[in-house]
């Protein structure tokens, strides 16, 4: 399924954004809830005093779990939207092992970015807002460039720069109406029951964090179309990967 790569505006991000969505549902859904549902699942559980025994070491393994996984899973969702959107194929199975192969690069990277967000917080809030701004696309350079430490954060710093508040506008934009909608979501399924309703709290939140993840791959590539023109760049590797037609005899 093609998808139009170019600059957009706002509207037509989020608008992309959804339709990545609403074309992938099963696979970048699926791919989130591998952590929403198997912690709302065994939260349930505790929360009904299924475990009546060691109720803290399965809390601390829940934390664990979420910790862990959280980042791989979130990491392959960015990984299968940005190979939808240039119009790769991909199956779960597929993203989650090229994640796995990350799994160090994302590590340093993510260490090395929080120590300097923290340090810029630390002098006088500004520089760690800053930091916070120039590597809103850390992720996505990481995972679909290939780009992982120093030159991974002085990457997305250079995609940001001047995009500050246009991306985070959008980031914002795109978290609150997935929140939004997985709310309703949430709410409606709490009539059906406990168990229902936490279930459906946590495919709302995978729903939500899909959106957002999608928005974010759109809006790291509207950023490279308007700074490195790479809608012709994509367009011609259309090109040359197309078929060429046999020149019919006269």
């Amino acid at each position: 399924m093609a998808y139009e790569i170019r600059a957009m505006s706002f509207a037509e991000i989020l608008d992309t954004g959804f339709r990545l969505l609403r074309d992938h549902f099963a696979l970048l859904v699926g791919l989130s809830a591998l952590v929403n549902v198997p912690v709302a699942l065994a939260n349930f559980g505790i929360q009904q005093g299924v475990l009546t025994h060691g109720r803290g070491v399965a809390l601390v393994g829940l934390l664990l779990y979420s910790l862990v996984a959280g980042p791989i899973v979130g990491t392959a969702v960015t990984f299968a939207v940005g190979e939808l959107y240039v119009g790769h194929p991909i199956t779960a199975g597929h993203a989650l092992r090229h994640i796995l192969r990350l799994v160090g690069p994302l590590a340093v990277t993510g260490l090395l970015s929080g120590l300097a967000i923290c340090a810029g917080f630390l002098l006088l809030v500004v520089p760690g807002i800053y930091a916070m701004l120039a590597f809103m696309l850390l992720w996505q350079v990481v995972v679909l460039e290939g780009i992982s430490g120093r030159a991974a954060m002085r990457r997305s710093r250079t995609l940001m720069r001047g995009n500050m508040r246009r991306g985070f506008g959008i980031t914002v934009l795109g978290v609150l109406i997935g929140g939004l909608v997985g709310g309703v979501l949430g709410v409606a399924l709490k009539f059906l029951g406990p168990m229902i309703a936490e279930l459906g709290g946590a495919l709302a939140q995978a729903m939500n964090n899909a959106f957002v993840a999608a928005v974010e791959v759109v809006l790291y590539f509207d950023i490279r179309c308007r700074k490195e023109a790479f809608d012709l760049e994509h367009l011609a590797r259309v090109v040359a990967s197309a078929p060429q037609m046999e020149p019919q005899p006269a």
